[in-house]
């Protein structure tokens, strides 16, 4: 009787040490650094599609001698296939204040600004 007795404050004991570890917000904290990592890896995958479109500007421009009026992918498709997808939304990457959506300016002559939106609200603009 003594060892069974023994043996259920064992259980029990592992029992509430495991019930402090679920409550302490380790789970929390193992899912936000696990989210954190996810969206730096989409940031780091929307900067280099980004450059993709850029190529398609730069593309753009060295056939027609100017800046084209918008990147989008109907204007850079040609130049720019397949067209990035956006792994913020898993769509097509276009135009929009969105994450992982992207700003173009166009400039003077053959100037133009490309940047994209991160996860932790800052815009990357393209070298």
């Amino acid at each position: 009787m003594k060892r069974v007795a023994g043996v259920m404050v064992v259980v029990l004991l592992a029992l509430a040490l495991a019930g402090s570890v679920v409550g302490c917000g380790c789970q929390e904290e193992a899912v936000e650094k696990t989210t954190g990592q996810i969206d730096q890896a989409k940031d780091a995958a929307v900067k280099a599609q980004l450059m993709m479109i850029k190529t398609g500007v730069q593309a753009t421009i060295a056939s027609t001698g100017q800046v084209p009026a918008d990147a989008s992918q109907a204007a850079l498709g040609a130049f720019v296939t397949p067209w990035p997808v956006n792994p913020f939304t898993n769509q097509p990457m276009k135009e929009g204040d969105g994450v992982g959506d992207y700003v173009y300016t166009p400039g003077s002559g053959t100037d133009f600004t490309l940047a994209v939106h991160l996860s932790d609200g800052s815009t990357y603009t393209a070298p």
